[in-house]
């Protein structure tokens, strides 16, 4: 994977989350994209509405389109109990957060079929269209690439969460594509959570429109301000309290625990 010699247009698959927020910031203000539009998918996740909530916000504030993408059929396909929202999500422990067998048996609660391959399709998908549509009517290319925010996992990482797998989607943005050219990308993918906070922080990404619960927990007041409920009890929540603390930056985050 190459990465530009000079600043491109950036397609930003966001979450709403830490990584994908601080993903978005350092592709607009230490790369320097000319462009960005920010693509969110609708996947039957059970946190859509906080996670929607926090990326309208992160547009704002960073100037920058917000693309809904209906991929609800995914979610019907999906095992997760990330799309179960019957299912209660049990409180993890923090030590367990580095138990590498109680990790493995987690990461099938949160897998989604295919969801990251899917958003890579759909980043693709929306950076040849603008490619193909400059150089039909002005005859000149305008290459756009794909970035994901996904960083370092630990003690056990998904397959979708890894170099190799980008490596793999490098290779599927040419071969896939007509002119191909675009690149796949993951700034932070070999950063620690705690890395992550510390360069959102020197980046000044507003941490109180980032959402990272598994569970949802609703809405509360803050300052006369409406922001998403952290659970605190879920993988999740208890890495992200860990790595604002580790990093040493203040965490605004509301936590229901």
């Amino acid at each position: 994977m190459q990465t530009p010699a000079q600043p491109r247009p950036a397609v930003l698959l966001t979450s709403g989350g830490v990584d994908s927020v601080t993903t978005a910031y350092f592709v607009k203000y230490r790369l320097k994209a000319p462009k960005i539009i920010l693509v969110f998918a609708d996947y039957k996740q059970r946190t859509h509405d906080y996670e929607k909530f926090c990326i309208e916000a992160i547009g704002k504030e960073l100037g920058a389109p917000v693309k809904l993408i209906d991929l609800r059929w995914l979610g019907d396909l999906s095992t997760s109990v990330l799309t179960k929202p019957e299912t209660p999500i049990a409180e993890t422990k923090e030590e367990d957060l580095w138990n590498a067998k109680k990790a493995e048996e987690r990461i099938l609660k949160w897998w989604d079929v295919v969801r990251n391959l899917e958003l890579v399709t759909v980043g693709l998908a929306h950076a040849e269209s603008m490619d193909l549509g400059r150089y039909l009517s002005t005859g000149q290319r305008e290459i756009w690439d794909v970035y994901i925010g996904i960083r370092r996992e630990t003690p056990v990482a998904m397959k979708d969460n890894t170099p190799e797998f980008l490596e793999l989607m490098d290779k599927v943005a040419q071969q896939s594509t007509h002119f191909g050219g675009y690149h796949v990308m993951a700034p932070l993918i070999t950063y620690d959570k705690d890395m992550v906070v510390k360069l959102g922080a020197e980046l000044g990404v507003p941490w109180e429109y980032t959402y990272s619960c598994y569970s949802g927990s609703g809405f509360t007041e803050v300052g006369g301000r409406r922001l998403p409920l952290h659970c605190g009890k879920c993988s999740n929540c208890k890495r992200r309290k860990l790595a604002f603390a580790q990093a040493g930056v203040a965490d605004p985050s509301v936590y229901a625990v």
